[in-house]
C-alpha cells in the first residue's frame, strides 16, 4: 500500500477515536442523569409520606381518604414520569452502547492495517 493509504487510515483512526471518547462521555452524562432521576424518585417517596402522615389526624389517628387519595395519585404521577424518563435514558445508552462496539471494533481494525503497513514498509529496508 502508497503512503496515501497509510495517512488516510491514521487519519480514520483519529477520527475514529474522537468518536469513542464522544460516545464514552455521552454514556457518562446519561448515568449521571440516570443518578439524577433516582434522586427525584427518593425525593417523591420522601413527599409522599410526608402527605400520608398528613392526611392523618395525630389525636385522633383517622384518615382523611380524600388528601390520601391525592397523595397517592400526585406520588403515582411522579413516578410513572420518572420510570418513563428511566426507560428512555436505557434505550439511549444500549444504542450508544452498540455505536461504541462498532466503532471500537473498526478502531482495532484500523489500527492493525497501520501496523501492518508500518511492518511492510519496514521489512522493504531490512
Amino acid at each position: 500500500m502508497g503512503m496515501g493509504s497509510v495517512a488516510s487510515n491514521q487519519s480514520r483512526l483519529m477520527t475514529l477515536t474522537s468518536r469513542l471518547h464522544d460516545l464514552e462521555l455521552r454514556a457518562q452524562q446519561i448515568t449521571n442523569t440516570k443518578m439524577i432521576n433516582s434522586m427525584g424518585t427518593e425525593a417523591a417517596a420522601t413527599k409522599y409520606s410526608d402527605a400520608c402522615n398528613a392526611a392523618t389526624d395525630s389525636e385522633t389517628g383517622m384518615v382523611d381518604e380524600t388528601k390520601l387519595r391525592q397523595a397517592s395519585s400526585d406520588y403515582d404521577k411522579e413516578m410513572a414520569g420518572f420510570s418513563f424518563a428511566e426507560k428512555l435514558l436505557d434505550l439511549e445508552l444500549n444504542q450508544i452502547n452498540t455505536e461504541h462496539t462498532a466503532a471500537k471494533t473498526e478502531y482495532d481494525s484500523v489500527k492493525s492495517l497501520i501496523s501492518d503497513n508500518t511492518e511492510g514498509s519496514f521489512s522493504l529496508f531490512g
